[in-house]
């Protein structure tokens, strides 16, 4: 896509004097208007809240001597990260420096979260220890956390192939969150909302026609429930369709 030099002057006039409104290591929006921005915080509020059950969890599982301190250890180490990072941006919130420099680790954290999560899940289906307890909050992090690299994966493609006045708005989007960073217009903020909320809509569409089939397979007694896949596979499902039109109905509500 290719925008006109008339169409990228005559939007860019709101914001050429403010931070980059991108948060640092990723290419969505920071703030509620944008749907990614969004799904994350919901997908972290309910991570952090399986972290904390979690570590609960295997705190008693330690004290009966029934398993290795490790994955306690992990586990306890990335929840006190995760909530001591939620709580000292909070608290900072003023400070634009300061809440840049957090947001410039967000991305690692992400990833490290991300492999953990699997990791428990993983250890939990090979029974290395029991989290059945929690099994389905495991279940639906992982699947937020898979599901929002995956549109971040697909939105920074998306940024790649869109030019504005020569430049991809990706490139832009890099150089925005550099040390001397180039300033977004209002143009170039509005292409990027407008492909976070594209893409969250496409993959709603998506999930929501397997939601409508999946329940037509139930009804006429093709699938049933009793099988553990097709309830990991249910519960998934019906926690992306949330998560997503959450995000959309939240972002519309702020861009009135």
């Amino acid at each position: 896509m290719k925008e006109t030099y008339l169409t990228y002057i005559i939007m860019d006039l709101s914001d050429e004097n403010q931070d980059s409104p991108v948060l640092s290591g990723f290419t969505h929006l920071a703030d509620s208007t944008d749907p990614l921005h969004i799904l994350m915080s919901l997908t972290n509020l309910i991570t952090a809240a399986t972290l904390v059950l979690c570590t609960l969890k295997l705190g008693n599982l330690d004290q009966n001597d029934t398993m290795s301190q490790l994955p306690l250890v992990i586990t306890l180490s990335i929840t006190l990260a995760m909530l001591v990072g939620l709580i000292i941006e909070y608290l900072v919130k003023g400070n634009k420096e300061l809440v840049r420099e957090i947001r410039s680790k967000i991305k690692y954290f992400q990833v490290i979260i991300f492999f953990w999560m699997w990791s428990l899940w993983g250890l939990n289906r090979m029974s290395y220890f029991d989290l059945s307890e929690w099994s389905f909050m495991i279940l639906i992090s992982v699947t937020l956390l898979t599901t929002f690299f995956i549109l971040g994966v697909y939105h920074r493609i998306k940024l790649g192939r869109i030019e504005i006045n020569g430049t991809s708005l990706l490139n832009r989007v890099k150089s925005s969150l550099k040390k001397i960073p180039t300033i977004l217009t209002g143009a170039e903020i509005e292409e990027i909302r407008r492909t976070s909320t594209q893409i969250n809509n496409q993959l709603l569409t998506l999930v929501g026609s397997i939601t409508v089939g999946f329940i037509a397979a139930l009804l006429i007694n093709i699938v049933n429930l009793d099988s553990g896949l097709i309830t990991s596979f249910t519960t998934s499902i019906i926690s992306m369709d949330i998560a997503l039109l959450f995000s959309k109905i939240v972002a519309s509500y702020e861009n009135r």
